[in-house]
């Protein structure tokens, strides 16, 4: 056909976004090809057809403009656009080569390291003509051809004129532009649009990387500009000095056998510490049954939480990655690093392992953190059956109770040890009505009074489903942990940050001895402390210690805390509490209760430095994808 020849309107988006589609699938097959060995174990066809999802995602963002203006039945700018549109290919088509370039370097895509990279244009030119010339010649190449390509067709259809009368053509444009949408959304109709998560589908970080579209990975880090600066608390002597005592700060190897100890974890939607009667004694009377577990439990009396946000919670517990200031956590990218995953550490162990949440299987995208971090088996609120009366329709974050029952069926479906997580909700704001029999305050859904209606419910809904567990033969050998994600969500107050990230950490087990233990403790000792428990045969890199009683720490040893805020943090350590902001610490720690002299032989500074160094190591290992070796 000619160029004079009349193209429907929809033959100019379509080609393109095609086009678009295979100079990202061939991509994808030269990162395959330059890596055989890391993608060693991927399978390319999933990769492949997931990874169209994320392409398509990209194209129709990147190229909205000329997609947008291609909806208008006019010939006017059409070529114009088609090459404007060709410049933008050309963009993302060389961050993808630089990406395909630089993957060998950190095992990771490039992301927001390329605003690192820049600052030495000539030292830039020497490297893409030097010891990355085939990756050059390979972009130049690669350019040569799309340009031939698009001049040969693309333009050839933007020359045309459109087919059709202005009645038929603009039916076309409403379904291309819901199309576009579609396309845009990551071909996800209902629910959070599609996310780099997604692209863990179980079969590992390989895999996720072999998904992803490099390009696309890279533009959403530089969206997030918070990423672009290093973090730096210390000058380099001070730095360097705590670094030749602490030589592998983030390793822990247990010595223990394997225990095939099966576990339970059960997360507390906002269970502050303070609303727990046998650990605070204020009288809220909300956690009878609670109550009567912590006497036959071991309980941590200064436990807190990593930070505010329930994903923060589920990263610090299960992958002992830090939330550090100005960084998305899992979920937002940080799950392409290299890093501890307990289920997934479990697993290789023989271990089933699964998850439940009580919101719907997308919320938060917390499906694809649960496949990211090694679970099998994945459940939400679409898949528990209702089994009790309500006095209203299921909330958003769903029945805790049913939630849980059906949590114990799916443990008892099969003989196999098992690592089982649960994330539940109901007492998540706005709170719901559970019953005459809880609501013993005026209820509302927001406020104090709610919470604990629904307090008292999800209480009860924990007994049930021990007294379930009781009767099962898998009983006796279950490690039950219970803790909250973070505290009720109130404003923070300055004097009041211990109990704003003061959270409860219970672990009952039918054969252990009650204890309580005061030493200071968070999240991140999670998972060294379950690598003891379970005896893990390989190293698990951390940001806490371990809390088994082997390796306990001793009185006055306790690791200082980081407590994220956001964009800032808290440092907690037995000696005292300040915020660290914007990348100094504040030194008047007066406002938080905590008078204390900063001179450089207190205890006080050495907590102080020895956290912040370690915050900065920590930045500095994850930017390199070094934190697990």
């Amino acid at each position: 056909m000619h160029s004079h020849t009349p193209r429907p309107l929809w033959q100019l988006p379509l080609l393109v976004l095609a086009l678009a589609a295979l100079v990202f699938a061939a991509l994808r097959l030269a990162l395959r090809a330059a890596y055989p060995h890391y993608f060693a174990d991927t399978h390319l066809l999933p990769a492949l057809l997931t990874g169209a999802r994320f392409d398509l995602k990209l194209a129709v963002i990147a190229l909205a403009p000329c997609l947008l203006w291609w909806l208008v039945p006019t010939r006017r700018a059409r070529v114009a656009t088609a090459w404007l549109a060709f410049a933008l290919l050309v963009v993302l088509l060389g961050l993808g080569i630089a990406d395909l370039a630089y993957f060998g370097e950190v095992s990771r895509h490039i992301g927001s390291d390329l605003l690192n990279i820049g600052g030495d244009i000539g030292s830039i030119i020497g490297i893409a003509f030097g010891s990355r010339l085939i990756y050059t010649l390979a972009a130049l190449a690669a350019f040569a051809a799309l340009a031939y390509c698009w001049q040969r067709s693309v333009i050839r259809i933007a020359r045309a004129p459109i087919k059709g009368s202005l009645k038929s053509i603009i039916p076309q444009s409403l379904v291309l532009l819901m199309g576009y949408v579609f396309l845009a959304r990551g071909m996800v109709l209902t629910g959070k649009p599609l996310n780099s998560i997604d692209a863990f589908n179980g079969n590992g970080q390989s895999q996720a990387n072999l998904t992803l579209n490099g390009a696309l990975v890279t533009l959403q880090a530089l969206n997030d500009r918070r990423a672009a600066a290093p973090l730096r608390y210390l000058d380099d002597a001070t730095a360097q000095r705590i670094a030749a005592a602490h030589p592998h700060p983030f390793r822990y190897q247990t010595s223990n056998p394997p225990s095939r100890k099966n576990v339970v974890i059960i997360l507390l939607e906002s269970w502050s510490y303070k609303y727990i009667d046998a650990l605070a004694g204020k009288g809220y009377r909300a956690t009878p049954h609670m109550d009567a577990l912590i006497a036959q439990s071991q309980v941590w009396t200064n436990f807190y939480a990593a930070g505010q946000r329930s994903i923060i919670g589920i990263q610090a517990s299960l992958t002992s990655v830090p939330a550090l200031p100005n960084r998305q956590p899992i979920g937002f990218g940080l799950e392409l690093n290299n890093m501890s995953r307990i289920a997934e550490l479990a697993q290789k162990q023989g271990y089933r392992t699964l998850m439940l949440q009580t919101s719907n299987r997308r919320s938060f995208h917390i499906d694809g953190v649960a496949k990211a971090i090694g679970f099998q088996e994945y459940y939400g609120k679409e898949d528990v059956p209702i089994i009790r009366a309500y006095p209203q329709d299921p909330p958003p974050f769903g029945w805790d109770y049913d939630s849980l029952m059906y949590f114990g069926k799916q443990i008892s479906s099969k003989p196999k040890p098992f690592f089982a997580f649960f994330f539940s909700g109901t007492t998540h704001e706005p709170y719901a009505r559970t019953g005459k029999e809880f609501d013993t305050r005026p209820h509302a859904e927001t406020g104090e009074n709610g919470f604990l209606n629904t307090l008292q419910y999800s209480d009860w809904a924990i007994a049930q489903f021990m007294q379930y567990a009781a009767q099962q033969p898998w009983h006796n050998n279950t490690i039950y942990i219970f803790m909250a994600d973070h505290t009720r969500n109130e404003p923070i107050r300055s004097d009041s940050v211990r109990e704003q990230y003061h959270i409860p950490l219970i672990v009952y087990h039918p054969q252990w001895q009650p204890e309580k233990h005061p030493e200071l403790a968070s999240q991140y000792d999670i998972l060294p402390t379950l690598a003891d428990w379970l005896g893990i045969q390989q190293p698990v890199y951390t940001f806490g210690r371990s809390l088994a009683a082997s390796n306990r720490p001793a009185a006055n040893s306790e690791l200082p805390l980081m407590l994220n805020h956001g964009d800032d943090a808290y440092i907690l350590s037995p000696n005292g509490i300040a915020p660290l902001v914007q990348g100094s610490l504040k030194t008047n720690a007066a406002s938080f209760g905590e008078a204390k002299t900063l001179d450089s032989n207190s205890a006080w500074q050495q907590d102080l430095q020895y956290e912040q160094w370690r915050i900065q190591t920590a930045d500095e290992k994850l930017r390199q994808n070094q934190w697990a070796q």
